[in-house]
């Protein structure tokens, strides 16, 4: 494992389910609002400062298997599909646009009429 693969599984690892469960949601909301595609810049202000700086985190784990592979990098031809970052922090480095998987669909819609949560 990587230095860079330790630091982010040692990050992944303080983050509480709280702000796992919070940005989970909130990817299958805006992804639902905004037929199927969507970025951490479409939700990011909208969390507690706590869970914005676990976005990208959390946004990785949700094409596993073990996280239900709700997501999926959006591509066109193939490449993926990038936008500007808004975060002030980030100078506008491209970050990945995500889209819903079938589950991801599902899950969004249960969620979108309360049978679930994320």
């Amino acid at each position: 494992m990587t230095h860079a693969h330790r630091y982010l599984a040692a990050m992944a690892d303080r983050v509480t389910e709280w702000d796992a469960a919070l940005i989970r949601q909130a990817v299958l909301v805006f992804a639902h609002l905004q037929e199927g595609r969507v970025s951490a810049n479409d939700f990011r202000d909208y969390l507690p400062p706590t869970s914005q700086g676990a976005v990208g985190l959390i946004i990785r784990q949700l094409p596993t298997p073990k996280h239900g592979q709700l997501i999926r990098k959006a591509t066109i031809q193939g490449h993926p599909i990038t936008v500007p970052s808004t975060a002030e922090s980030t100078h506008g480095k491209p970050i990945q646009v995500w889209e819903l998987t079938n589950a991801g669909w599902n899950a969004a819609r249960a969620l979108m009429e309360g049978e679930v949560a994320a």
